[in-house]
C-alpha cells in the first residue's frame, strides 16, 4: 500500500474533531503496518473506497473512548454505549473519510466512500479481502481517549 494514502486520513482526523470537539488535545503515534485480521477494540466504523483504489478505512477505539468522544460531540455527558453513540462515531468516520477524500480528489484521484457500518464488541476479526492486502496503522492518542486510524488500500 502507498503511504501517501494515510496521509490525508491523518490531517482530516486532526481538523475533524478539533473542529467538533475543541478542547480535543491529539497527539500522533507511530505508523505502523497491520495484515489481517483487523481486531476491534469495541467500538470500529469501516468506510468502503472505491474508485482509482479499492479499500477500507477503519476508525477503531474501546466503548469508553467513544463514549466520550460522542459526548465531546455533542456537548453532553454521555456514560454508556448506545446507538446515539454508535450513530455519532459513524458520522465522525464519515465526517473524517469525507475530508481525506476530498485531499485525495484535490490530487486528481477519483474516489467515493461508502456509508459506514459499525462493529461493536472486543476482539471482533474483520478480515479484508486479498486484494486489499496490509493495512496502514495510525494510533491518535487524545484525552478523550486511543483512536486507532487503519486504512487499506490498492491501486484499481
Amino acid at each position: 500500500m502507498n503511504v501517501d494514502f494515510i496521509n490525508p486520513f491523518i490531517i482530516a482526523t486532526t481538523n475533524v474533531l478539533k473542529e467538533i470537539i475543541p478542547d480535543i488535545e491529539m497527539t500522533r503515534g507511530t505508523l505502523g503496518k497491520q495484515k489481517n485480521p483487523i481486531v476491534t477494540r469495541g467500538c470500529a466504523s469501516l468506510i468502503g473506497v472505491t474508485g482509482d483504489v479499492e479499500g477500507r478505512v477503519v476508525l477503531d477505539m474501546d466503548q469508553q473512548t467513544a463514549i466520550n468522544l460522542a459526548g465531546g460531540m455533542l456537548s453532553e455527558k454521555l456514560d454508556h454505549f448506545d446507538n446515539l453513540v454508535s450513530s455519532t462515531i459513524n458520522e465522525i468516520a464519515n465526517m473524517i473519510c469525507g475530508g481525506a477524500i476530498s485531499i485525495l480528489i484535490n490530487a486528481g484521484k477519483n474516489l467515493d466512500i461508502s456509508a459506514p457500518t459499525m462493529f461493536t464488541g472486543r476482539n471482533l476479526e474483520i478480515y479484508d479481502s486479498a486484494k486489499v492486502g496490509e493495512a496502514l496503522v495510525v494510533p491518535i492518542e487524545s484525552n478523550y481517549g486511543q483512536i486507532i486510524i487503519n486504512v487499506a488500500m490498492m491501486p484499481n
